[in-house]
């Protein structure tokens, strides 16, 4: 049943979903970054002004494999901390913009990210920086598709020398409405999508990852796991061929203005999904960072069809 405006603001008391503030007009963006940028796009703007490019890997491979001319290196642990209960969440929002300043990036630079790939962890701290920036109102970033194999096998230009850091002067904008807590999440997730982005076999109880402390899923979630996506080349590099539209969202006629609830164990993989989403035209997104880890500390709804299945064949 369609959701009337009256019903969302009063589930969400008072927040919105937001896509509008994603409509900046290309006018005041020195470079306009679409969502989903393609290596030959990239080697036509390396030069161009206003545009800041951060590699996700370590600085290991930053020095010694190369990198995109012009790039900074960052990884997924520096925009993550662990807090009290054991939940790993992105960092306070003056950090995040002290971390991007530090960085260089600038308030009115468009953004390119991209991944190594010489483990999954550099993916997902990619897709999670991507939907950071968002959360910090800066919508003007993408992701280099197929990152650093792609850039390789479209024989782009690859640096040596590290690029000399400048302090930035990037503004956190945050924009609230597109994180939801563990606890608004328990009070409204009846009322929308809900999708889980751990993989099939966790989410279906049959196991789980060592930091959660228990098996099983939200009631009414459904699954599209982030490694659906993420392929490895011959070289062992890995990489994403991201969908144009998801099937998940096609198979259940999800319109593109549907609200959708993004979870997953520890945040990471409800990221990879929201850049996943938004870039195939899905706006009204939130992701529930602390996830499945916080929402088990705290006891609540939990459903396991292993379970229920193994007491139906006795």
């Amino acid at each position: 049943m369609p959701i009337s405006i009256s019903e969302l603001m009063r589930a969400m008391r008072g927040r919105v979903f937001l896509a509008a503030w994603l409509l900046l007009p290309a006018s005041v963006l020195a470079v306009n970054v679409p969502p989903r940028v393609d290596a030959a796009w990239l080697q036509a703007h390396l030069q161009a002004g206003k545009l800041a490019i951060v590699e996700i890997s370590s600085e290991t491979s930053y020095v010694f494999e190369g990198h995109i001319p012009g790039s900074v290196v960052s990884s997924k642990s520096a925009w993550r901390e662990q807090a009290a209960d054991g939940a790993l969440v992105h960092l306070p929002v003056s950090r995040l913009q002290a971390r991007l300043r530090a960085l260089g990036v600038n308030d009115d630079d468009g953004v390119v990210i991209y991944y190594k790939g010489n483990d999954t962890d550099e993916i997902l701290g990619a897709y999670y920086l991507f939907w950071l920036l968002h959360l910090l109102g800066h919508p003007n970033v993408g992701m280099l598709d197929g990152g650093w194999q792609a850039w390789r096998d479209a024989s782009g230009p690859v640096a040596e020398e590290e690029t000399p850091r400048r302090k930035g002067d990037f503004v956190a904008r945050p924009l609230l409405a597109l994180e939801v807590g563990t606890n608004e999440l328990a009070r409204i997730r009846e009322a929308y999508l809900l999708v889980d982005g751990r993989p099939a076999a966790h989410f279906a109880g049959r196991s789980k990852f060592a930091a959660n402390p228990k098996k099983g899923r939200i009631p009414g979630s459904v699954n599209q796991p982030w490694q659906d996506y993420v392929r490895r080349s011959r070289e062992g590099r890995w990489y994403v061929v991201p969908p144009d539209v998801p099937p998940l969202l096609r198979r259940l006629g999800i319109s593109p203005d549907q609200p959708i609830l993004l979870t997953c164990l520890g945040g990471t993989g409800a990221a990879f999904n929201y850049a996943v989403f938004y870039a195939a035209g899905y706006h009204n997104l939130r992701v529930h960072d602390a996830g499945l880890r916080r929402w088990n500390l705290r006891n609540l709804p939990l459903v396991n069809p292993a379970v229920s299945s193994a007491g139906k064949g006795r």
